[in-house]
């Protein structure tokens, strides 16, 4: 049985000062969340949970008058928050839910541990470490988590129905901390799948945000069908999902010790179903991420580890390194012959290793021959480019510049 830790976030010394201002008086701060479960399994985390008996309001005053910038993130709920170039520490005031919604939640604060610990969500992120580094465990998270169970502190429906998030928190957590044998049948899957549909009322930032580590958790494949089987990909997505394509991404990624991507493991998800981006209601993409997600759904646009070179640096050229690597990829889950496997990593080495070509003929050059600026150049520039691109970049400098003269004419 673990009885004590030791962590580099407890020897920082921003860390120490702020643990030392807060206990000035007794044991009134302590080390609490993810950062006690990580460091009990050897991961490092940058962000550090503290629960403290003080009120927001006394945090702020023992803290700011020593030279310490805190910040009221969610000063009603009774969070701050301190940044520093090491770790992100967030301080919280030991509550209590009062009420309730599956959304938010009406707090009171209390100075027993015991009280706070119950208002969390697992027993895994219930285990509080002091400063000297021992450590209190109401709810046997330590031992949940050596066994590899993800367990509710308390009844599953209860906590589920305080904050709808906790279905796919469990999943998360599952997917990183569970058992690689996920039981087929529980009493906290089991309310998952009865509250499922409780999922639509979360805000669509909230379900992205867990989804997409969901994605890309060591054990992503099994949870992906755990959820569904129990009904939950079903109301995100609003329709079934075939999980095959993204079945055959994660053994690629875990083959080839990819870089994971939780972009591109969604659109493998969705890539069968012909989703869109308008079509994913319960996500809040970026610009960036929308952009990227219509590009790699795009049937018009393919790769193939067949595909001529011509063919491979017009991709290449007009959409960037980047975006066509991760389109082979996607197109490369869609390829269940193991065999071909090579052929696309030789493909994703020539993307890798690719420099874009730069046209040899600028704006500059077509308006020494008496051009205006105007539609006509820029239709005389695109022709150029056109042409050269079809020759594969291979028409020179001097060829342009005669079949510009022809242009004019």
């Amino acid at each position: 049985m673990i009885n004590s830790i030791q962590s580099d976030f407890i020897n920082d010394p921003t860390s120490k000062k702020i643990m030392s201002l807060l206990n000035k008086e007794g044991d009134f701060a302590r080390f609490v969340g993810g950062c006690v479960r990580d460091s009990l399994i050897n991961i490092r985390t940058n962000d550090i949970d503290i629960a403290t008996k003080h009120k927001p309001e006394n945090i702020i005053e023992i803290l700011s008058s020593n030279s310490i910038k805190v910040i009221p993130t969610g000063f009603d709920h009774g969070t701050v928050s301190i940044f520093t170039d090491t770790f992100n520490f967030e301080i919280t005031t030991l509550r209590s839910d009062t009420e309730t919604d599956g959304r938010h939640a009406k707090v009171s604060f209390t100075d027993s541990w015991e009280e706070d610990s119950k208002r969390r969500d697992f027993t895994i992120n219930s285990i509080y470490l002091s400063p000297n580094g021992d450590i209190f465990d109401p709810n046997d998270g330590t031992l949940d988590l050596i066994k590899r169970n993800i367990v509710f502190i308390g009844d599953p429906r209860e906590r589920i129905q305080e904050d709808y998030l906790r279905i796919l928190r469990y999943f998360r957590f599952c997917g990183y901390y569970g058992d690689e044998d996920m039981p087929s049948s529980s009493p906290a899957l089991k309310a998952c799948e009865e509250l499922s549909s409780k999922l639509v009322n979360l805000s669509p930032e909230r379900v992205q945000s867990e989804f997409l580590r969901i994605l890309i958790a060591p054990q992503a494949k099994k949870n992906i069908i755990a959820m569904s089987d129990a009904g939950i990909l079903k109301v995100i997505f609003d329709k079934p999902i075939d999980f095959s394509y993204f079945s055959r991404m994660v053994d690629i990624d875990h083959k080839n010790q990819y870089d994971l991507n939780p972009i591109l493991r969604l659109v493998s998800l969705i890539y069968l179903q012909l989703i869109n981006c308008d079509q994913l209601k319960m996500f809040s993409f970026s610009n960036k991420q929308r952009d990227l997600i219509s590009f790699l759904v795009n049937e018009k646009i393919n790769f193939s580890h067949k595909m001529s070179k011509k063919d491979l640096n017009k991709n290449l050229y007009f959409y960037g390194s980047e975006v066509c690597s991760f389109k082979a990829r996607v197109c490369w889950s869609n390829d269940p012959d193991l065999t071909n496997d090579d052929k696309w990593i030789g493909l994703l080495s020539i993307i890798k290793i690719w420099n874009k070509p730069i046209l040899p003929i600028k704006a500059e050059d077509i308006l020494k021959f008496g051009v205006k600026e105007g539609p006509l150049l820029g239709q005389i520039l695109n022709e150029i480019e056109s042409r050269w691109i079809a020759s594969n970049f291979m028409l020179d400098r001097n060829f342009l510049l005669d079949k510009i003269k022809d242009l004019i004419k």
